[in-house]
Parts: structure tokens; C-alpha cells; sequence
């Protein structure tokens, strides 16, 4: 996709903002202890590369996959992403955060069924929009990128970015998750990404008081809408 005229923006939801309901909903998966900073570690830190990844696969990926194996490609690039650049500790807490979140979902395929069978049946219905079910299939598929460990020019190359060019490996340090933080994620990773060869357009970020609210839009810049 040509990048003139457009940009991406990734929406990020904030953590205690939302109805009683959506909270209550939030703290269900994350636990009962430091429940703050299992959110923002999950969506201020792993989550803006997630969902930067799809950016990436529009910009990028001549034919894109079914969403269903895009889900599972943009965990497997923000994986790596992090095992590149970030700290083995936020990687290490994030598994045990996905593994606390996963015993929590109610399983909702049959006996034998993988999370990406069961959403390639099911993609499009209630059935996996509800919040249980696309909760446990997401984190079946962080779970799955975590454990494969992928390295990140395997990923670009998945997603569909040619000619790359491998960057020196360094950590990115982000000793406090804030708001004001993810701006600075967002803003690196993009530069870093753009000189491995991958096609990006401007990338900006919002938050949205629903805390269940992620995602990423391509806006055309001339209008403000929505692509």
C-alpha cells in the first residue's frame, strides 16, 4: 500500500477508566495483585508493537493473510521485537502474564481444536467476538509467538518487507510504563523498523477510556477519516 496521504494510528485503552463492567472485566484476567502494571506492561508495552505490526502487514504484505493468521504473524513480530530490543525481564513477565490470563478464559473449542482452527471456523460470528472467546484465542496466539521465539528478520520477512537490512542489537530501557510512555515506544520502534527496510507511514497513538479498546486504523491524512 502507498504510504502517501496516510498514516497509522494505534489506539490504546486505559487502564480503570471504563464502566464497572469493562474493569471488572480487565482485573478478571490480569489478577488481583499489581493489576495496573500487568495492563500497562501487556498494552502500553508489548500490545503498540502488536498492533504496529499490522500497520506493517498493510504497508508491506503485497497479498495479506486471513485475520486469523494475521493475528498470529503480528504476535510473532512483536515478539521478536522485544526478544530484539527489550529487557528478558518484561519478556519473562509477560509470559507469566498470558499464562495467568489463559487459565482464566474458558475454553471454548473442542477437545483437539487449536485457537487458530477454532477461529478460522468461527471468524466473522458473536461466537468469537464475545469477550471470552477472542480473549482466549489472542492469548492462545501470544502464548504461541512467545513459544516459538522467532527471530525478527523471520517475522519481517512473514510479513512481507523486502530488501531488509539487519540492525545492531540494542536494549530498549523503559524503566516506568506511562501514558506519556507508549508515544516514545511507537516513536522508536518505527524509526528502528524503517531502517531494518520496512514501509511506514507517520505513526501516531490515542487512548480511548474503554480499557478493552486496541487497535490500529490507517486514517487518510487530507480527511481525518478512517481508511
Amino acid at each position: 500500500m502507498d504510504t502517501n496521504g496516510k498514516a497509522i494510528e494505534i489506539i490504546t485503552g486505559r487502564y480503570g477508566k471504563g464502566t464497572s463492567v469493562e474493569n471488572n472485566i480487565v482485573n478478571s484476567i490480569f489478577g488481583e495483585l499489581n493489576t495496573k502494571e500487568k495492563f500497562k506492561l501487556y498494552f502500553f508495552w508489548y500490545n503498540v508493537i502488536h498492533e504496529l505490526g499490522h500497520g506493517i502487514m498493510a504497508f508491506n504484505c503485497e497479498s495479506r493473510p486471513h485475520p486469523v493468521i494475521e493475528e498470529q504473524f503480528v504476535n510473532e513480530i512483536a515478539v521478536a521485537f522485544w526478544l530484539y530490543y527489550g529487557e528478558e525481564e518484561k519478556i519473562n513477565e509477560l509470559s507469566s502474564i498470558v499464562s495467568y490470563a489463559l487459565s482464566k478464559f474458558i475454553c471454548p473449542a473442542k477437545e483437539g481444536v487449536s485457537h487458530i482452527e477454532w477461529a478460522h471456523e468461527n471468524w466473522g460470528t458473536d461466537e468469537v467476538m464475545n469477550f471470552n472467546n477472542y480473549g482466549w484465542f489472542q492469548m492462545n496466539c501470544v502464548n504461541d509467538a512467545l513459544l516459538k521465539r522467532k527471530c525478527l528478520e523471520l517475522a519481517l520477512i512473514q510479513a512481507g518487507v523486502n530488501n531488509i537490512n539487519v540492525q545492531p542489537q540494542i536494549t530498549l530501557i523503559f524503566s516506568k510504563l506511562e501514558e506519556t510512555t507508549v508515544s516514545d515506544i511507537i516513536s522508536q520502534a518505527a524509526f528502528l523498523l524503517r531502517e531494518w527496510g520496512v514501509v511506514l507511514p507517520d505513526v501516531h497513538n490515542s487512548f480511548d477510556n474503554d480499557p478493552n479498546r486496541h487497535m490500529s486504523k490507517i486514517i487518510d491524512v487530507y480527511s481525518g477519516g478512517y481508511l
